[in-house]
C-alpha cells in the first residue's frame, strides 16, 4: 500500500510476515512499516522517537490497496480494480507515530490521491490530453478520436447538396432560408472536418449579439460567459465533430485553434488559412457586412448564414445578408444557396409550422 510520493519517505510493507519493498524515497529517514494481521487492523509506524501520532480510518477494496483521505485525520481508500467495480470492501483503522512533518506529509498525500481517483473520467481524460500538448512534440489531432463523430457529412435533399457542394468549390458562400434546414450544423460540421485534415490552421465562428425581441440585461461572467449562449448551436457542432477533448485544447487562447467571437471584435481583423462562419447574419447591417467580408485573406472559406424572415434589426434597418445577396447574386466565385420550407429537417413538426407561418 503506497501512503507517500517517490519524494516524501521509503517504507516496507509486511503481509503475513512477508516483506515487500515497495520504493526508496529522498529523505530517507523514516521507515514506515504496514503490518497485515489476519484480523482487519495493520499499523504504520515510522523509526522516529518522537511521540506525534494521528488515528486514521481507511477502507480498502480487496482488489486494490491504496490510501486516500478527505480530512487530516480521514484516510479512506476506494481505488477501483480494473473493471471499474468493487463489491468487497474492508475497514481497518490505522495508528501512525513518528515526528509531526512526516505524518503531515503521509496526511497531504493520502488527501492528493484522494482528488486525483475522486475525478471523473472525463476530466482525467481532459487533462491527459493538456499535459501531453504541454510536453511538446504531440499530435494532438486525433486524440479525442474515441469521442468524435466520424460520421460522412451527407446532405438529405437537393439544397443541402447544393450547399455542400459550394463549401468545396467556393471561398464566399451565402446560405439562406427558413429555419432547421442545416445551415449551421452542415457549416459548423465541414469547418471541423478542414481542421482535422488540416487543411486549414483554425476555425473563426462570428455572430451578432442581438436578442429575440427580449432585454435580459447585463449577463454574469466574464467576456467568454457572457456570450456562451448565444454560440451554442455552433459550439455543440463543433464539439461533437472534434470530441470534448480536443475542442477545449483548441478554444485555448494560447492555441487558438477555434475562436468564438462576438461580430464586434472583426473589424482591423485579416482571416487567413481558416474557416470563417457568420451566423445568423440577418441581423448586421449593410455597413457592418461590407467591413466584414473585407476582412478576407489567402486561403480563407466565409460562409454567411441567415434567415431573413426572422431578423432582430430595428424597423427600417436593412439587413446586411439581403443586401449582399442581391450585390454578389451574378458572381460566380460567390456561392449563394436558398432553402425553402420544404428543405426542413429539423422535424416534421417544424416543417408544418414553416407553412402554417408562410
Amino acid at each position: 500500500m503506497e501512503i507517500a510520493d517517490g519524494n516524501v519517505l521509503y517504507w516496507t510493507c509486511l503481509d503475513n510476515q512477508r516483506a515487500t519493498t515497495r520504493g526508496v524515497f529522498s529523505s530517507g529517514s523514516h521507515l514506515v512499516t504496514l503490518h497485515f494481521q489476519p484480523h482487519p487492523f495493520f499499523s504504520c509506524v515510522t523509526d522516529a522517537v518522537n511521540g506525534a501520532r494521528s488515528r486514521f480510518s481507511a477502507f480498502y477494496p480487496k482488489a486494490n490497496y491504496g490510501l486516500q483521505g478527505s480530512q487530516p485525520s480521514d484516510v479512506r481508500a476506494h481505488n477501483r480494480a480494473a473493471n471499474g467495480a468493487c463489491d468487497e470492501y474492508k475497514q481497518l483503522k490505522v495508528l501512525s507515530m513518528g515526528r509531526q512533518k512526516a505524518v503531515i506529509k503521509a496526511r497531504r498525500e493520502a488527501k492528493r490521491v484522494l482528488r486525483r481517483d475522486s475525478r471523473s473520467h472525463k476530466q482525467r481524460e481532459e487533462e491527459s490530453v493538456t499535459s501531453l500538448v504541454q510536453m511538446g512534440g504531440v499530435e494532438a489531432i486525433g486524440m479525442a478520436r474515441d469521442s468524435r463523430d466520424t460520421s460522412p457529412i451527407l446532405a438529405r435533399n437537393e439544397a443541402q447538396l447544393h450547399y455542400l457542394k459550394a463549401i468545396e468549390s467556393k471561398q464566399l458562400i451565402f446560405a439562406t432560408g427558413e429555419a432547421g434546414c442545416g445551415k449551421t450544423w452542415i457549416s459548423a460540421a465541414k469547418a471541423a472536418e478542414a481542421l482535422i485534415h488540416k487543411d486549414v490552421d483554425r476555425i473563426i465562428v462570428t455572430r451578432p449579439v442581438l436578442q429575440a425581441d427580449e432585454d435580459l440585461g447585463f449577463l454574469p461572467g466574464d467576456i467568454a460567459e457572457k456570450f456562451a449562449p448565444y454560440f451554442r448551436p455552433v459550439y455543440d457542432v463543433l464539439v461533437r465533430r472534434l470530441g470534448a477533448s480536443f475542442m477545449q485544447y483548441c478554444l485555448r487562447p494560447e492555441i487558438g485553434k477555434v475562436e468564438i467571437a462576438p461580430f464586434a471584435y472583426m473589424r482591423g481583423r485579416t482571416f487567413e488559412n481558416a474557416v470563417v462562419i457568420l451566423d445568423e447574419a440577418q441581423n448586421v447591417t449593410a455597413a457592418q457586412m461590407k467591413m466584414f467580408l473585407t476582412r478576407l485573406g489567402e486561403n480563407v472559406t466565409v460562409i454567411v448564414n441567415g434567415d431573413i424572415t426572422q431578423c432582430d434589426l430595428p424597423r427600417g434597418v436593412c439587413s446586411g445578408l439581403s443586401d449582399a445577396l442581391e450585390r454578389f447574386e451574378e458572381d460566380e466565385m460567390v456561392g449563394i444557396v436558398r432553402f425553402g420550407k420544404e428543405d426542413c429537417v429539423r422535424s416534421a413538426l417544424c416543417q408544418r409550422t414553416l407553412h402554417a407561418y408562410s
